[in-house]
């Protein structure tokens, strides 16, 4: 076994104990249940959550927000309200992870890509405002929303790599095009994992997060 898979395995066993602690393991597997075929439905709950995660720890590379070397105010904030109840649109619950910035200040923290991929989505939407969707080469989708702006003009097809600029944090969204000042300055992520016939399953970033907290890039803003 490889290095890189004996870490994997060695986090997915301790992110097992953390999800099933919070319920969040039999809801993964209620849901892919209601996805899949019944004769595909043949795995155990632990090699589900085992082959999802492993394609994710492999291609993670950045914190979604470098830190910054010329204000050490700039700083970043993140809990884990995974499932935690969002009322704008009608009653949900949140597939991602909020990292609130310490300055509220549209338009001045960067936004970076943690992965290699391609933009598959970028533009408004009325939840997650300027919003940008990257799809890594294991064809798992990160979702950066609430931006104020972008780096360039993106195209659906532009190549990415973990660390280039996406877009600059901020607080559009809930609402008509150009919405902003709803909340706080802040980004939401949101890591979502194929499950064939153009389905997907929202998976907790907040893991993810707390693992690469020691992987930022630094920036002078």
């Amino acid at each position: 076994m490889s290095p890189i898979r004996k870490i994997a395995c060695y986090l997915t066993v301790i992110l097992l104990l953390n999800c099933a602690v919070q319920g969040e393991l039999l809801w993964m597997e209620d849901l892919y249940a209601a996805q899949t075929l019944p004769e595909q439905n043949t795995r155990s709950e632990f090699e589900i959550y085992r082959d999802t995660m492993e394609l994710i720890w492999e291609e993670l590379q950045w914190f979604p927000v470098p830190a910054s070397s010329s204000n050490e105010r700039a700083s970043v904030a993140f809990e884990n309200t995974w499932m935690a109840e969002r009322n704008y649109g009608g009653k949900r619950s949140h597939e991602g992870t909020d990292i609130l910035a310490s300055l509220d200040e549209a338009g001045y923290y960067p936004v970076v890509s943690m992965t290699d991929g391609i933009i598959e989505q970028v533009g408004w939407l009325e939840k997650g405002g300027w919003r940008v969707g990257v799809r890594s080469e294991n064809g798992n989708y990160y979702y950066y929303a609430h931006l104020e702006s972008y780096i360039r003009e993106w195209e659906p097809g532009d190549p990415v790599k973990a660390g280039d600029i996406l877009g600059y944090m901020g607080d559009s969204g809930y609402g008509p095009e150009g919405t902003t000042g709803q909340f706080p300055v802040h980004l939401h992520l949101g890591i979502y994992v194929p499950l064939g016939a153009d389905q997907e399953l929202a998976v907790n970033p907040y893991w993810m997060l707390k693992y690469l907290e020691n992987k930022k890039l630094t920036y002078s803003y």
